[in-house]
């Protein structure tokens, strides 16, 4: 026999090879099932983690000013304070930067810079001038959430007796862009308004609203008063303060003639309620993950040379016209 088969038939090297490569299998097996394992365990980790979120933005205030162009048939003093934000990703920086001015600039488009026709017919029957003065409050800044109210004076034709006062709220996501409204966060249902119209009474010295006064309320916050929506927009509204309570409130905008007011007239509720009492009404939405774990962040810079509005401002005529 030759020496070489001899080898083959004594020699354990196959064998032992054969052992060898199963052995390497199993531990490669093993490997990879372990690795399988610790991928699912950090997905699971930062799908439960929320985003990082930006903490060294910059929120600086300006402010729109036009004082008497000559590009309408009537005057235009416009004093329109909005935020401007730095800081976060590109894209959502236009983004969000567009959302706050267009809600900074609201009354102002609808009346003057874009009206419909109907609108446009009313600015031929009455304008005068048209004057919008706008403050804007950025009351809570966070890793994740900007929340923020606009507080607007403006008059429709003449600053004596067409003058109106009114708010917006505004709150944004940062990482997402999504922007939150009352209804998407709280469950409106007649016992949220009886808590609103509690702490209102409360703070206002008034009785607590009876069954007509609470379906009034509630069908205004779900905009749902068929006759009161043909002359008034609706504008159910809430921001987060810098304690994360919430102002809710609720304000009526005139759609044409009811801008007519002969005399300053504000038509909006507000009051600030704790968190902890509004908890039983939360919605499912991903505004409580960004809200529960958020803690103040970025910085907030006031507007350069803010300037007065002539007709609107503190020193102004209308506030000393005896009506």
């Amino acid at each position: 026999m030759d020496e070489r088969e001899n080898i083959r038939e004594d020699s354990p090297a196959e064998e032992d090879m054969g052992k060898t490569g199963r052995g390497k299998k199993i531990l490669l097996a093993a490997v990879i099932f372990i690795a399988a394992i610790a991928a699912a365990v950090l997905y699971f980790i930062a799908s439960h983690l929320p985003p990082r979120g930006y903490s060294d933005y910059t929120v600086q205030k300006e402010q729109y000013f036009v004082e008497y162009s000559d590009e309408y048939d009537y005057g235009e003093v416009l004093t329109i304070e909005y935020p401007y934000l730095t800081g976060v990703e590109e894209e959502m920086q236009k983004q969000l930067n567009t959302l706050m001015y267009d809600a900074a600039m609201d009354r102002t488009n609808y009346w003057h810079f874009f009206p419909n026709d109907e609108v446009k017919k009313f600015q031929r029957e009455y304008f005068t001038f048209f004057c919008s003065d706008v403050n804007c409050d950025m009351a809570f800044h966070s890793q994740y959430l900007l929340s923020m109210n606009f507080e607007e004076i403006y008059c429709t034709g003449n600053p004596v007796w067409m003058t109106n006062l009114t708010e917006r709220t505004l709150t944004v996501d940062l990482l997402t862009g999504q922007t939150y409204e009352l209804s998407d966060i709280f469950e409106i249902n007649r016992d949220f308004i009886r808590l609103w119209d509690r702490v209102y009474s409360e703070e206002a010295g008034e009785e607590l609203g009876d069954d007509e006064t609470i379906d009034m309320l509630l069908s205004w916050f779900l905009k749902e008063d068929a006759e009161l929506n043909e002359v008034y927009q609706f504008r159910p509204s809430f921001y987060v303060t810098e304690d994360k309570n919430f102002v809710i409130g609720i304000f009526l905008d005139p759609i044409l003639e009811k801008s007519i007011t002969y005399e300053p007239l504000y038509r909006g509720f507000k009051v600030e309620i704790a968190a902890e009492d509004l908890a039983p009404f939360r919605k499912e939405s991903e505004f409580w993950g960004k809200y529960d774990k958020s803690e103040a962040a970025g910085e907030v810079l006031p507007c350069q040379e803010k300037k007065e509005n002539l007709w609107l401002g503190e020193g102004a005529g209308i506030w000393d016209w005896e009506y």
